[in-house]
């Protein structure tokens, strides 16, 4: 009986394709944890997680981080959240930069680049990483400050590149003195058993951002930028004239979290929750629109579906059909920079999926759900 009521239960839910949101399942197994560590990391570090604190970020937690990414940890800066490193390490740039993206990128990294007047333009890409060619192009079109980019199970197509594309679009940043910034935010969640092969950034140019939010959870905001020596100290200025400190309790229980091993044994459970759900994913994928040139996904969050027959005035019908059927989707439209946006205006509705916190059964029946409502609009 119990097992027909959840049947009922899971075919009447609504299969939500919207948000890049944690499984429920990841954060009541994570919730015990969080409650024990904070108690631990106050206990632990007593007053000193009460009180004004550095700039850069709690010390013990960026000297965690300098020997996991093997450089000082005076070139750690820890933040509150992913995004706000990001939008400190946007503001120490000129005025009027311009930079280059992916194709589709995090929609809220061009939204705070737009914030500071800045240009963005987006770079093509291939299954494999950037499209080199395109980005050397672009790099020739006029001066550029960064390159942005998701190296692993990239938001939103759920590309990861190979090492040879990451070494040779850095190679090309050097090249054409241009900032090259990489958002490792997703490389631990990989879930088809292989592991990501982290960028190497203790002799060199590049900038490392990286976010906690989706390995531990969003509420407890904690991310972090590794930068070059070089920067360290216009990069401190900003984040000094910004805020003070940023939420050391939070830092003081990632610190103990990773110290302890329950960090890496909570990815390994993350690993074994969402494997299920990619490898569903990429079964309907493949089975109700083989056609497409999305990428098959091995990790991450998201995966990115080009549905070219969807044009003008069909994408909004056909996304409040497949509403009306259950499925809740939108455009993606806001993850292009402007240059590709143009190009892309009548070539078809851009979707982007997120399938952590569906079940097998639900994201199977929205991907099935879209191919059927295609054929009716």
């Amino acid at each position: 009986m119990i097992k027909v009521e959840r049947a009922y239960k899971m075919e009447n839910r609504a299969v939500n394709f919207l948000r890049g949101v944690p499984a429920d399942e990841s954060l009541k197994e994570i919730q015990p944890l969080i409650a024990e560590g904070y108690k631990n990391a106050i206990n632990k570090y007593g007053t000193d997680v009460l009180q004004y604190g550095h700039f850069g970020g709690f010390k013990p937690l960026r000297e965690i981080l300098g020997k996991f990414h093997d450089v000082d940890s005076e070139r750690i800066i820890a933040g509150n959240g992913g995004l706000e490193v990001i939008s400190l390490f946007f503001k120490s740039l000129p005025a009027n930069s311009t930079i280059i993206v992916e194709k589709a990128t995090y929609d809220r990294v061009l939204l705070d680049a737009f914030h500071y007047g800045y240009k963005t333009m987006g770079v093509e890409m291939t299954p494999h990483g950037v499209n080199l060619n395109d980005l050397e192009r672009l790099l020739k079109t006029c001066p550029v400050i960064l390159f942005y980019g998701i190296p692993f199970h990239q938001n939103p197509t759920g590309i990861t590149y190979t090492q040879e594309n990451c070494k040779a679009v850095e190679e090309i940043c050097r090249r054409y003195n241009v900032i090259c910034a990489w958002d490792v935010c997703y490389q631990q969640l990989r879930y088809d058993g292989n592991t990501n092969t982290p960028i190497d950034v203790s002799d060199s140019d590049s900038v490392l951002f990286s976010s906690f939010t989706k390995t531990i959870s969003p509420g407890t905001k904690c991310g972090y930028m590794v930068l070059p020596e070089k920067m360290v100290g216009k990069v401190t200025n900003v984040i000094a004239n910004t805020r003070i400190n940023p939420n050391l309790p939070t830092q003081a229980f990632i610190a103990d979290f990773i110290e302890s091993g329950k960090y890496d044994e909570f990815l390994t459970f993350l690993q074994g929750l969402y494997r299920p759900r990619m490898d569903a994913l990429n079964t309907a994928m493949n089975e109700y629109f083989p056609e497409t040139d999305s990428v098959r996904i091995t990790g991450g969050f998201f995966a990115l579906i080009h549905l070219h027959e969807i044009t003008g005035k069909k994408e909004e019908l056909f996304i409040e059909s497949v509403k009306a059927a259950g499925v809740n989707i939108n455009s993606a439209q806001a993850a292009f920079a402007t240059n590709i946006l143009a190009k892309n205006l009548g070539k078809g509705l851009f979707v982007r999926l997120t399938f952590p916190a569906l079940e097998p059964e639900q994201i199977r029946r929205g991907v099935a759900t879209l191919k059927e409502m295609m054929l009716d609009v």
